[in-house]
């Protein structure tokens, strides 16, 4: 709806106003009214109104007057006069104003509605006009911070006009179908900053470091105001401070893995500036030999609590969030591995997928720990649990599959007859002893063909294939492709 003012000292008139047509139906409302020019102006500066109709003789400042104020203060808005026959030549001096149109008293309505439907079209036009120019402006702003586009580098000058210190802001709503430009059309404090939408619900600003740690404030009354508007969750990442604006793709960059936080903090509303200590590389050092000696010994509990102890120690926050987050999936693909490769367990792909596709470190943990309930409830509700022997035997394996395995050498040491041991682990574990050992070396050297640049023939070697060729064969009847069409996919 458009925003009307009504201005008349007579009261009948001013009254009469509102309802001598169907302001609605024409796509307007009206949201002030005054009965002298002087409370008019002081009201309507407060406002922003499409469309004043004031009456030409008022007390204490006429129509006239306030029109030319208006236009002094540079007010955009639209004008309609009212006025008396022998007030004529004033509506004259209106139209040269600048209003669109004027109204002999007593108001016809046919002509006040085609006034209207004018208006209404001039609006619309404008808001068209501004709307592609915006459109513009936000693509050429947008392409400048992250495109490195120097070529318009001086229109980013012009805009700013300050040489000093700026940092790129990144403010981001949680619900991703909010529309975060109408929202920051609306927060008064954003007229400050020069800005532009990167998608729906984000939005990339430039603050003038001129300011110092007032923005800080300011920014957090942003936040505060958008979550009560929306009830959403803000997240506001600050970039690295830049002297050069050649050099505010940097800063943008720097903000963006800033906002990985989301990751860690998905919940509550922060903003978080760029330091130094973001970028350090520090270590997260996780005993999974530990974790994986509770898992088989079935101790569920204290597996569960290692688990979120080690979470809770990756979320502090001289941690870069993106090594955090691997290092959550490190965790998982490790007691995911373990599981999996002994063949305890089928069906576990859907936590391993679930967990990949997750946004939070949370959401990994919560995939973690119902993987293994899941492998509790299992082993819980199996009628023959795994004999201490077997389990013995795939610890074996598991230290020293790079060797020359065969079941007479393992019975030999764990003192148990070959044949017994086979048929024992091909029951308890579902598999054959020699397919178990393949599909473990085969797993291992998936994890070398990702995480290494060791060719493939050193590869099959390094998880216990003195022969190339045979590990090639047995690698493709496994996986279903060979290694180096592995590596391609998978890197």
């Amino acid at each position: 709806m458009y925003k009307v003012y009504l201005l008349d000292d007579e009261p009948f008139i001013l009254e009469g106003l509102k309802y001598i047509v169907d302001w609605q139906d024409y796509g307007f409302e009206i949201v002030g009214s005054a009965n002298n020019g002087d409370d008019g102006l002081k009201e309507i500066l407060t406002m922003d109104i499409d469309l004043v109709i004031t009456d030409i003789m008022m007390p204490k400042m006429t129509g006239l007057e306030l029109i030319e104020n208006l236009i002094k203060l540079n007010y955009q808005t639209n004008f309609i006069v009212l006025s008396a026959f022998q007030e004529f030549q004033y509506a004259k001096k209106a139209i040269s104003m600048g209003a669109q149109n004027y109204i002999l008293k007593p108001i016809d309505t046919e002509e006040l509605e085609r006034s209207l439907i004018n208006i209404k079209n001039k609006l619309k036009d404008k808001e068209n006009r501004n709307k592609d120019k915006e459109v513009v402006n936000n693509s050429l702003l947008l392409k400048i911070i992250t495109d490195k586009d120097y070529e318009n580098i001086d229109y980013l000058k012009e805009k700013l006009k300050y040489n000093g210190e700026y940092r790129v802001g990144i403010i981001e709503l949680k619900n991703k179908n909010k529309d975060i430009h109408k929202v920051l059309k609306v927060i008064p404090g954003m007229k400050k900053y020069l800005y532009c939408i990167e998608n729906k619900s984000k939005a990339v600003f430039i603050i003038d470091d001129k300011f110092n740690n007032e923005y800080i404030e300011e920014l957090t009354n942003i936040k505060n105001e958008i979550t009560d508007l929306i009830n959403d969750i803000v997240y506001i990442s600050l970039g690295q401070i830049i002297k050069d604006l050649k050099d505010i793709n940097t800063s943008y960059e720097s903000a963006k893995d800033i906002s990985e936080y989301k990751i860690i903090y998905p919940d509550i509303s922060w903003i978080k500036a760029y330091k130094e200590k973001n970028n350090r590389n520090i270590d997260i050092d996780i005993d999974f030999e530990d974790l994986k000696s509770l898992l088989i010994n079935k101790d569920f509990t204290n597996a569960s609590l290692y688990i979120e102890s080690k979470f809770s120690k990756l979320k502090q926050d001289n941690l870069n969030p993106k090594k955090i987050k691997a290092k959550a999936l490190e965790v998982f693909l490790n007691v995911y591995n373990h599981i999996d490769e002994s063949k305890l367990m089928k069906n576990l792909s859907i936590y391993l997928e679930n967990a990949i596709n997750t946004n939070t470190i949370d959401e990994i943990q919560l995939e973690l720990i119902n993987m293994i309930k899941f492998m509790q409830t299992k082993l819980e509700n199996t009628q023959e649990s795994i004999s201490p022997i077997i389990i013995k035997l795939l610890d074996h394996i598991e230290q020293n599959y790079q060797k020359d395995l065969n079941l007479k050498e393992i019975s030999d040491i764990l003192n148990i007859n070959s044949i017994y041991l086979g048929q024992l682990f091909q029951k308890e574990i579902g598999i054959l002893f020699s397919d178990y050992i393949n599909n473990f070396r085969i797993n291992k050297a998936k994890d070398l063909l990702s995480n290494t640049s060791l060719k493939a023939s050193e590869i099959g070697e390094l998880v216990g294939y003195s022969n190339k060729n045979y590990f090639y064969r047995k690698f493709k009847s496994i996986v279903g492709i060979t290694p180096s069409e592995w590596r391609k996919l998978n890197l």
